[in-house]
């Protein structure tokens, strides 16, 4: 099935979500709705490669520069997610509402409080957790005596009475993202995992008898395999742990027979060893160009 994009708004979300951004292009784009399959990352690569196709890679997310941090020492995430992973940052909850995030894209690591409820006049005093459990979630996630592991504790809760949006601190102390997991893994009873649709990005939350208490993001390393004819562009987005998107770009206003570009991207799924019936199911998008 192909659609054509009504808006230039509206197409511009739905190409985001497909791991495609089209926004301020001067050309014309198909790209399909995202999925997932079994398959091999490497032997994709290394098959894409003999087949003549161009592989870029490591894309974290749609950035070349990676982001976060890797952990050392978690041979199991190593072995689940490729030797490059990343932790982008996580959250540990109080009330299924209020929780700490834990955002490791800045020079230093910083921990902010939230209130999923909203507020314009800050966080409710009635939603600040007690200050002992504040300082637990310090001390698991960081390196930090119980003596600055309450300050950081006492910074949140001042900033939160004082009526602050969003109450942060900034911890320059090590952070101790094995110590964290280890706790969370041996706290949970169940565990979800989004789909990661091409793009790697992988959300992992953490039940304890049905209720969420943990959520980690994990950036799994993507590769884009680029098959070229004349002006058109032929892509096939693919990351570690099987989801994937297609992307054409194309002239300004140019357009292909649906059965063509269809044959086109089901040969590729062949060359690099991935089922090409896939390409069947899927629905794709069409925008003429964005001006």
């Amino acid at each position: 099935m192909l659609r054509r994009a009504g808006t230039v708004a509206g197409a511009g979300a739905i190409a985001s979500l497909a791991g495609c951004a089209i926004l301020g292009a001067d050309h014309a784009t198909y790209w399909s709705e995202s999925g997932q399959l079994d398959g091999d990352y490497d032997g994709v690569m290394a098959a894409a490669r003999e087949a003549g196709y161009d592989v870029e890679e490591p894309y974290y997310v749609n950035d070349t520069e990676s982001r976060g941090v890797h952990p050392d020492g978690l041979t199991d995430l190593d072995e689940r997610f490729g030797p490059d992973y990343r932790v982008f940052g996580f959250s540990r909850y109080h009330t299924e509402t209020v929780f700490l995030e834990f955002s490791l894209t800045g020079e230093q690591p910083s921990v902010g409080l939230f209130d999923d409820r909203g507020t314009f006049e800050g966080i409710p005093v009635d939603s600040v957790p007690p200050e002992e459990w504040l300082i637990e979630q310090f001390t698991l996630a960081f390196d930090v005596s119980e003596t600055d592991a309450r300050e950081y504790a006492e910074g949140l809760r001042e900033q939160a009475a004082e009526g602050t949006d969003t109450p942060r601190v900034e911890v320059s102390e090590p952070l101790d993202f094995p110590g964290f997991y280890g706790a969370v893994e041996s706290e949970r009873t169940d565990v979800l995992g989004s789909e990661t649709g091409g793009d790697g990005w992988y959300n992992e939350t953490s039940l304890r008898d049905g209720q969420r208490f943990a959520t980690v993001a994990f950036i799994v390393q993507s590769m884009a395999v680029i098959h070229r004819d004349g002006s058109r562009r032929y892509r096939l987005k693919l990351d570690r742990l099987g989801g994937f998107n297609l992307e054409i770009r194309l002239p300004v206003g140019e357009e292909i027979p649906e059965e063509e570009y269809r044959g086109v991207f089901r040969r590729m799924f062949e060359d690099v060893g991935l089922p090409p019936e896939t390409v069947d199911g899927l629905t794709f998008e069409y925008s003429p160009s964005v001006w």
